[in-house]
């Protein structure tokens, strides 16, 4: 009971400080927020703080081994250069380019059988393609190895993979729970050691505990227990959440240790960080264990993934795994090797090849990546895409298809639906601007928004972000708005106008167009949220950390700067979903959780609205009876701002706040488009009456749009409030915008 106190005194703390330090104002997503409703939490009924106080009890409930002192947020960096190592937070390169260890805190904390190795082989043992560097790392070469047990389709079924040598292969079995089975799938794997992999795929009550162990004429593995979990009260279960293990990785201030990435050295160190991680999430004993990929460095390098697996936890729990980037990179000296590594090590229930991911290597060789594939666990449905294959039609496909199959079997909707994959689209970290993830925000949040994906798990970025729950379209805001930087700040890197820090293009009237729209929910828990939440974890492993060159963007509700391995106890049931994050020594650093009622579950548009368009309709109206002037590119960039706002106005399923934006973000293209005459100009010097009119009706009938139960009316009740409000000046907004663009473009052509 005194930690569940603490823990409450700090969430009121954290609260506190946010509510009375943050300059309140209009946000981006028109939820105003009034500053005559901010209640100070010294203010708080007894009943809003028993509230408070049970929402933490959730979290009890997994047991965590909480220490007393713990703080539950960590602060950000607000500065743009670290006070500890003194180098530029917006540094894309810094990663692979800082000097000094600064706050990265596994560096500090070498084992010390790493050091002793270290002194005894003079460097050795890390030198960068020395003695126990790439093609000589330490393999495990027992006749059986890297055993695996994965998810099979749901709760009651597992595949467990392992390897064997070529020449016992077609002798060996699997003895499980006293019966023997024969594997059903096998392959001969893609490294040059001479190893098959094979995989059985077995039904199991889920909460028993089962021995195996694996034989061979000539070899028995050791017995090992396989402990599973029933589902709880209202089928509840947790996983444990991990991103970017990368073991074997590293950068410029690992280097200065001694310890170079692909060595014995720094595969050593990785691995012994990395088990500190699955200790800690095995004390919340979770039902199963999730990797966002990049488990190694370099894939092809059999060495890393066999000390990658070198824990208990992977032959003792159920794991599950996605593909990351460094999946797919292989030693480039040995051309005996096919990467097929994931298929080797990994079973993927329904796996199909949509998403596959295929390359024909240089020197004859072939990396190849299975596709996309899904499970189920009580009421939640699983969906892992391969994001190393770009084509978000492929991905847009099998989404479609597993929801299809897996509603088809249940006989019912999933009360949540999960898309794990390793490449995050909203993150903070150096990779946040890369075009290929830029192109992934662009295409695949309206592709989870319309089959109502709730949550997005990802990696890649090792920076925690947790972002706003997100919606699909454009929306326009100044530069500093979107990225939190003034764009006379030197990191923002503004030249002809565009900032290659952020990777967009700033327009003539000082605006950015940026992809997505936060739906901003005020505090720790909401009940029956639109859009879909994106989550990235940091490292596990502590391996190698990134700087935060976007932690102030529009899409941010989170993020963590302080350069330590994290993962997070994600918590499902029927109606509920949380996220616990901590470090390696169970501090934590992140609470949130989302409500779902029955209704909401069955018909997740019970709240929404048949989405007005006449604004929309009547603004394109008008900037199609301009004239152009005849010039290729002009023509150019007024067709593309055009057809972007015809495509939301023809979409059924665009939500208010992006036909909103949409009529914003045309005319902050059109800034770019040069006009031939002013004849608009007397049509739109008043914009019709009746239009406002409706627009006003439309936002009044909509005040009692969202009923839900008790616990978060106030809150609701509020955002409508605000929403009348901006929705009206809105409207007035689009007409004072358009009679001050199309007067300044006829004075200009009268002054000539």
């Amino acid at each position: 009971m005194k930690s569940n106190k603490l823990i409450v005194a700090l969430m009121i703390s954290a609260i506190s400080s946010t509510a009375l330090c943050t300059n309140v104002r209009a946000d981006e997503e028109n939820l105003t927020t009034n500053t005559n409703e901010i209640t100070e939490v010294s203010n708080l009924s007894d009943e809003e703080i028993d509230d408070l106080s049970n929402f933490i009890n959730d979290y009890n409930n997994y047991k965590a081994d909480i220490p007393e002192d713990d703080e539950v947020l960590f602060e950000k960096n607000e500065k743009n250069i670290r006070e500890v190592d003194g180098t530029n937070k917006f540094n894309r390169a810094t990663e692979t380019e800082r000097d000094t260890f600064g706050e990265d805190k596994n560096v500090t904390n070498i084992d010390s059988e790493v050091k002793e190795k270290l002194e005894e082989t003079k460097g050795e043992y890390g030198k960068k393609d020395g003695a126990y560097a790439g093609n000589n790392l330490r393999e495990n070469t027992d006749p059986i190895k890297d055993i695996v047990v994965n998810n099979g389709d749901n709760e009651n079924q597992i595949a467990i993979t392992y390897f064997v040598r070529n020449d016992l292969s077609s002798q060996s079995y699997l003895v499980f729970d006293g019966k023997t089975y024969k594997a059903s799938r096998v392959y001969q794997t893609g490294d040059s050691k001479g190893y098959m992999s094979h995989t059985v795929v077995l039904d199991i009550l889920a909460g028993n505990t089962y021995t195996y162990y694996i034989k061979t004429p000539s070899y028995t593995s050791d017995t090992y227990t396989l402990k599973t979990k029933a589902l709880g009260e209202n089928n509840e279960f947790s996983l444990a959440y991990f991103g970017d293990p990368q073991i074997g990785s590293g950068d410029s201030v690992w280097d200065s240790k001694g310890l170079n990435k692909n060595t014995q050295a720094k595969v050593d160190q990785d691995k012994i960080d990395f088990a500190k991680a699955i200790d800690r999430a095995m004390k919340m004993d979770p039902h199963f264990y999730f990797s966002m990929g990049d488990n190694v460095e370099i894939a092809g390098y059999e060495g890393e993934y066999d000390s990658f697996l070198d824990h208990d936890m992977f032959r003792e729990r159920i794991f599950s795994t996605v593909t990351g980037n460094h999946e797919t990179y292989m030693d480039k000296n040995d051309d005996n090797q096919q990467n097929t590594v994931f298929r080797d090590h990994f079973y993927l229930p329904n796996v199909s090849e949509l998403g596959s991911f295929t390359k024909n290597n240089e020197d004859g060789s072939l990396t190849y990546v299975p596709g996309d594939y899904y499970y189920t666990y009580g009421d939640t449905l699983f969906i892992n895409l391969n994001s190393n294959n770009t084509n978000s039609n492929e991905h847009k496909e099998f989404i479609e298809k597993a929801i299809k199959e897996a509603e088809g079997k249940r006989n019912a909707k999933f009360s949540w639906k999960v898309v794990s994959f390793h490449h995050a689209p909203y993150s903070t970290a150096t990779h946040t601007s890369d075009l290929d993830i830029i192109e992934r925000r662009k295409e695949l949040v309206k592709i989870f928004n319309d089959n109502g994906i709730d949550i997005v798990l990802n990696g890649h970025d090792h920076i925690y972000t947790r972002s706003k729950h997100m919606l699909a379209g454009e929306k326009t805001l100044s530069f500093e708005d979107a990225y939190g930087v003034d764009p006379s700040n030197e990191n923002a890197k503004i030249k002809d106008g565009y900032s290659e820090t952020f990777n967009n293009k700033i327009y003539k009237n000082g605006n950015v167009i940026v992809d997505g729209i936060g739906l901003d929910y005020d505090g720790n828990k909401v009940l029956n949220p639109r859009g879909t939440l994106f989550l990235t974890m940091a490292g596990s492993a502590g391996a190698k950390f990134y700087n935060p060159i976007g932690e102030d963007s529009w899409f941010v509700a989170k993020s963590l700067d302080d350069r330590s391995q994290l993962f997070s106890n994600l918590s499902f049931s029927k109606n509920s979903f949380s996220i616990l994050t901590m470090d390696a020594s169970g501090k934590v650093v992140d609470l949130y959780k989302i409500e779902k009622t029955n209704d909401f579950i069955n018909n997740p548009h019970i709240e929404g609205e048949n989405v007005r368009k006449e604004s929309l309709q009547n603004f394109i109206d008008k900037v199609e009876n301009l004239t152009l002037v005849e010039d290729e590119s002009n023509i150019k960039n007024y067709n593309e701002a055009v057809d972007k706002a015809k495509a939301v106005l023809n979409d059924k399923l665009a939500s208010r706040e992006e036909v909103d934006q949409a009529i914003e973000v045309l005319k902050t293209r059109l800034c770019e488009v040069e006009f031939a005459d002013a004849k608009i100009v007397k049509e739109t010097k008043e914009l019709d009456k009746k239009e406002v009119e409706n627009s006003k009706n439309y936002q009044n009938n909509n005040k009692d749009e969202r009923k839900i139960n008790k616990e978060s009316k106030q809150n609701l009740k509020k955002e409508n409030r605000e929403n009348v409000k901006t929705g009206v000046s809105s409207v007035m907004g689009y007409a004072i915008g358009l009679f001050a663009s199309v007067g300044a473009l006829f004075a200009s052509k009268k002054e000539k």
